[in-house]
């Protein structure tokens, strides 16, 4: 991970959270012992990162997908790409294959969930959830996509199996092929400023020739960037 590129202020918040997790003093104690433990680095990881998900998060972006971004790709492609970056535990790469699903289309998407904290990762492949985190869902998608697992909810193998995940840092992201729609949402605010520009360059090239990059509600893209803002949140990479 690289550390220079984030925000010190959004790391320095969380620093408290990782002693109080080593159960040890200050930051030097800390790096000591993670240097004798290397084994504790993924649990440091995931309390400096936290992730926080919803299913259809910020609902008028996930109608605008509904009805504009999602149709519009499956017209024009015969496979659709979909990648969700800085997954967390999942829900917005689910609801999008929801959405998938519901157009008849869910073997036509490959669907495709990063994060930098393997336990996020591990979280969103086992793909339960409790009964506080479907709530908002209606009942007819929670009856479609979920089963009963236990006190909450399990997503239905059926869905499951059509997403993969993989940890992966923003910062050094590479796609080895172009994306058709990718979710990168309030992740950019926590980078660097003299940093961003080049995230947001990166972003662009991961996308097909008019694909689509759904970002945070705060997330406003540079200026020069061959993006064309069709709607908050939502922009389309100029053909």
């Amino acid at each position: 991970m690289d550390i220079g590129a984030y925000r010190s202020p959004a790391l320095d918040r969380r620093l408290p959270a990782c002693l109080r997790l080593l159960r040890v003093p200050t930051a030097e104690c800390a790096r000591d012992l993670m240097e004798r433990r290397p084994e504790l680095i993924a649990a440091v990881l995931g309390t400096i990162l936290i992730g926080v998900s919803d299913f259809f998060r910020d609902p008028s972006v996930f109608a605008e997908i509904e009805r504009k971004v999602l149709p519009r790709l499956l017209a024009l492609r015969e496979r659709v790409r979909i990648c969700s970056i800085g997954c967390s535990s999942g829900q917005e790469l689910y609801s999008m294959a929801m959405l998938a699903a519901e157009a008849s289309a869910l073997d036509r998407v490959e669907l495709l969930g990063l994060d930098r904290r393997p336990e996020a990762i591990a979280c969103a492949a086992r793909g339960r959830f409790s009964k506080g985190e479907v709530a908002r869902l209606s009942p007819g998608r929670v009856e479609r996509f979920f089963e009963p697992d236990g006190a909450g909810w399990r997503v239905r193998p059926y869905l499951a199996s059509a997403l993969s995940w993989r940890s992966a840092d923003l910062i050094s992201l590479r796609a080895e092929e172009p994306w058709d729609l990718i979710l990168c949402r309030n992740l950019l605010i926590y980078i660097r400023p003299d940093r961003a520009s080049a995230v947001w360059e990166s972003l662009c090239a991961s996308l097909t020739p008019g694909g689509f990059l759904v970002t945070g509600k705060a997330e406003k893209a540079p200026a020069g960037l061959p993006l064309i803002r069709l709607a908050p949140s939502i922009y389309r990479l100029r053909p």
